[in-house]
């Protein structure tokens, strides 16, 4: 209510402005009518008369010249209500929310190059036997299954030009398949595709100098996990958990969706594969920065005793739990429902996964899970 207050009397002093212009533009105005008339009436009577040029005429001139003076300055009066809003500037919370993290800047080494650096040479692995359809199909005759691309060693050889149907040029990229050369048009003249094709995003290809980088960053670092998405070597779900120490032993290529997995080995020898995208902003669903965390995340919440702790890093929950321990749980609600009775504040939460928490007063009093 506060804001809407705030916004309506900003705009409520507008009109005060415009109404104070026109009282001293609309005279000003009619007065210039009225002397220029009266000065043609004046010219009508003797228009070579000394006597009137210097009586009249002159001073009808000036006259003139200071009302438009003055009808300029009212207009100048005229506020949009844009002159009297405050200036907003950014707390230093805001500001320091949109400072990269730390995780964002350690994997910024593991980055797409853009085509104007790449060398011929430079190899992908085909992610998935879907890649055949990014080439063109001229000549090929055997389906993605049959070709049976995915996992295939790809070389970066050039790339051409090609005229499209309405006359602009196309930048076209080939690559060699063991001896079979591929052609992917990238739909952009030469100028753009230079800066803006960059080595992982090319459709179903995986950039393995990025993997490569990833590799040698990561092999041997300790970190902290943020994901209970844990496979095992056939891609299957495993009891993974979050919040736990882990040393990353390996990067490989990864599939379709997520180009790269990190192999990984928790205290306890549990080994197990995260898949995670090459994008370093917290934006990305499955980025380094939102996978894992370079210091403990525990030392964050000292309040935590270490069972509900325990319980936190299974993604389980048990009444009593606070909602920020709930929050650490099972990660923000999707739906949120919040009241009061007479004694006591109520909050319902829901989960995609169809997990319901009720809170009372803030603690959690039942769920399902």
């Amino acid at each position: 209510m506060q804001w809407f207050l705030v916004k309506k009397s900003q705009s409520a002093h507008i009109p005060s402005h415009r109404g104070f212009a026109a009282i001293v533009f609309l005279p000003n105005f009619v007065s210039l009518l009225i002397f220029i008339n009266y000065r043609k009436f004046f010219i009508k009577l003797n228009r070579s008369s000394l006597f009137f040029n210097i009586t009249v005429a002159a001073p009808l001139r000036l006259l003139r010249i200071f009302l438009v003076a003055g009808c300029l300055l009212s207009l100048q009066s005229c506020f949009t209500g844009v002159e009297g809003t405050k200036k907003i500037s950014l707390s230093r919370d805001d500001k320091k929310a949109l400072e990269p993290s730390p995780e964002e800047v350690f994997f910024r080494p593991v980055e797409g190059v853009p085509l104007s650096d790449w060398q011929p040479g430079r190899l992908f692995v085909a992610s998935d036997n879907k890649a055949l359809l990014i080439f063109d199909q001229e000549g090929i005759n055997r389906s993605p299954d049959d070709a049976a691309m995915g996992g295939h060693i790809l070389k970066f050889v050039g790339m051409e030009t090609r005229l499209a149907p309405d006359g602009s040029e196309n930048t076209v990229l080939i690559f060699d398949d063991n001896g079979t050369l591929y052609r992917h048009n990238t739909g952009k003249n030469p100028q753009v595709a230079l800066s803006q094709v960059t080595s992982d995003q090319v459709p179903m290809l995986i950039d393995l100098q990025m993997v490569e980088s990833a590799n040698r960053l990561l092999a041997g670092k300790r970190l902290w996990t943020r994901s209970a998405l844990w496979y095992d070597d056939n891609g299957e779900r495993v009891a993974g958990r979050k919040y736990v120490p882990v040393t990353v032993e390996e990067a490989q290529p990864g599939n379709l969706v997520f180009p790269v997995k990190l192999r990984i080995a928790d205290d306890n020898g549990l080994k197990a594969w995260i898949y995670m995208n090459f994008g370093n902003s917290g934006i990305e669903s499955r980025s380094f920065a939102n996978l894992f965390s370079l210091s403990d995340i525990k030392s964050k919440y000292p309040a935590i005793d270490n069972d509900v702790w325990n319980l936190i890093c299974r993604g389980k929950v048990r009444e009593g739990m606070t909602k920020l321990e709930c929050k650490l749980a099972l990660g923000n609600p999707t739906e949120v429902s919040a009241g009061h009775d007479y004694s006591q504040t109520l909050d319902l939460w829901h989960y995609t996964d169809g997990a319901v928490l009720w809170f009372e007063d803030g603690l959690l009093t039942r769920f399902r899970q």
